[in-house]
């Protein structure tokens, strides 16, 4: 007989709840529902018995489990998990709790200063405070209670010892307070009146001495404070008041002399000169109405200038003049700006074409701002203007006629990066009209082309010539030097061909360092 459906229910159903008890038991939560966790650590000197899976609080919020405890150089390094819910600060702070007083150990976490930023996962937390030792606390509360012992066996064996001194000393202090009583039986009346002067007498203190006490507080903080700011300055005072009464004490007796004979002898300079000091004052009487009449003569001149009156006045107070003399300092003004901001640069190079002919130039290039700059360019070309003879008989000759080119060209610069731009040059191109392009994605790259010769001068008898059309990339090496290298001639099939060159181009700043270097050489 087979095992009907709900027997067969029945025993899935066991097993499964077999299997989900189990799982409670040995891991003690739901895998499935386990929130999400982030890990940190933490250092203790002394962990006092924390053990892995103790709980872990935060703001006494139960948030985790310590998940694992080992020495690390001599202290103990505490790995622990948080749920994510919980954010911890770089503040944060951790110290080992307990629960009760001889319950288990826990990890106190405090979560600190949001405004700091929050602690990453897997990072440590600096501040750590170790746990209270509980077995420590019972042996010094031990050693107190001994202590507290020994004292009340020391005080039995003092009372035992004292015990008759003890009864006397009572004994003369009951005299004492029957003595006492009669004396005050027999005064009662000067006692109460003393009395009445002591509580007049307190109660005028209570009112006075609170201010008077303050008053001499603040006087003693203010003595105080000036001592202790001029402390030096009074060592140094009292040391040269000694030093001058000292000084005093020897030189002024010398003085005093001096000062006798010295008056004896100004009265004897005066009655011998006596004469000569009236003519002095006489002569100074007259420099003094001089100076009198040159001033005034100064005012009546700045007055007139004031005016506007003669040359020089009309030079101050004439308006035109002022606006003309504003905008020539202008025009100066600007002038030198231009020629400051403007930067030179000065090449120099050669190309060799694979049909065997060479080129070589000189340029000079101005760019008074980055957007614009002006070329120009001095070119000898080999292959020169090319043409051809008729001689009697049928021949042709070939003939070259070379002469330099001149380049003179405009160009603009427009930046598409930080240090990449475009150029677009016009102008002249070797004598000729033409047009450039640069791209510059790189400070020591230059991708270029010029088309220009559109008429082919250098070709004057043969036809149905395009344009000559040059490619080429240019790379600067080291310092000025660079190399060049493309297609020339590109849109005509039996004149293409390719080149190669180099040269060197300086700027200014480097120009002047050369200059400055070779200053410093003997010339012949």
């Amino acid at each position: 007989m087979g095992l009907t459906t709900e027997i067969k229910l029945g025993i899935f159903v066991m097993i499964t709840s077999f299997a989900f008890g189990f799982l409670v038991i040995t891991f003690g939560e739901i895998p499935l529902f386990k929130p999400k966790t982030k890990s940190y650590t933490v250092y203790f000197n002394d962990v006092g018995g924390l053990s892995v899976g103790a709980e872990v609080r935060v703001a006494g919020i139960r948030a985790g489990k310590v998940t694992e405890i080992n020495l690390e150089k001599n202290r103990v390094k505490v790995k622990f998990s948080v749920e994510e819910r919980f954010k911890l600060y770089k503040d944060a702070s951790a110290q080992i709790g307990t629960l009760g007083l001889m319950g288990d150990r826990y990890l106190a976490i405090k979560p600190g200063n949001p405004e700091l930023g929050e602690l990453k996962e897997g990072e440590s937390i600096i501040s750590s405070e170790e746990a209270a030792d509980t077995d420590k606390l019972i042996r010094e509360l031990t050693k107190t209670a001994e202590s507290f012992r020994e004292v009340a066996q020391n005080l039995s064996m003092l009372l035992e010892e004292n015990r008759r001194n003890l009864k006397k000393a009572l004994s003369n202090l009951r005299e004492l307070t029957l003595v006492l009583g009669e004396i005050a039986k027999e005064n009662r009346e000067s006692l109460r009146s003393l009395i009445t002067q002591m509580v007049y007498l307190t109660e005028n203190l209570n009112r006075t001495l609170p201010s008077a006490i303050a008053s001499m507080e603040r006087l003693t903080d203010e003595l105080g404070d000036i001592v202790a700011e001029n402390r030096s300055d009074l060592r140094s005072l009292i040391s040269n008041m000694r030093d001058l009464s000292e000084d005093l004490k020897k030189e002024l007796p010398l003085m005093v002399a001096n000062l006798n004979k010295l008056s004896s002898q100004l009265e004897e300079i005066v009655s011998e000169n006596r004469q000569d000091l009236r003519k002095t004052l006489s002569n100074l009487s007259d420099i003094t109405e001089k100076l009198r009449r040159s001033s005034q003569r100064l005012d009546n001149i700045l007055s007139t200038i004031e005016s506007g009156k003669g040359t020089v006045g009309k030079l101050i107070t004439d308006d035109e003049l002022y606006e003309s003399v504003t905008k020539g300092a202008k025009l100066f003004g600007e002038a030198g700006e231009v020629i400051t901001k403007t930067r030179i640069y000065v090449g120099f190079g050669g190309e060799g074409y694979s049909q065997g002919d060479a080129k070589g130039y000189m340029s000079l290039r101005i760019q008074p701002e980055k957007t614009t700059y002006y070329l120009l360019e001095l070119v000898g070309d080999s292959r020169g203007r090319v043409y051809t003879e008729q001689i009697i008989g049928g021949d042709e000759i070939v003939k070259k006629e070379f002469k330099p080119e001149l380049t003179l060209q405009i160009a603009k610069n427009f930046f598409i990066g930080e240090n990449s731009y475009l150029t677009i040059r016009a102008g002249l191109k070797e004598s000729t009209g033409g047009v450039g392009f640069d791209l510059i994605p790189h400070k020591r790259v230059r991708i270029y082309s010029d088309l220009w010769d559109t008429g082919r001068k250098d070709r004057p008898r043969e036809r149905d010539l395009n344009p000559n059309l040059q490619i080429g990339i240019q790379l600067r090496l080291v310092g000025p030097l660079y190399t060049r290298f493309g297609g020339d001639d590109m849109l005509n099939d039996k004149l293409r061909g390719a080149f190669l060159g180099a040269g060197l181009n300086f700027s200014e700043d480097y120009l002047k360092y050369l200059l400055g270097g070779l200053g410093g050489l003997p010339l012949p």
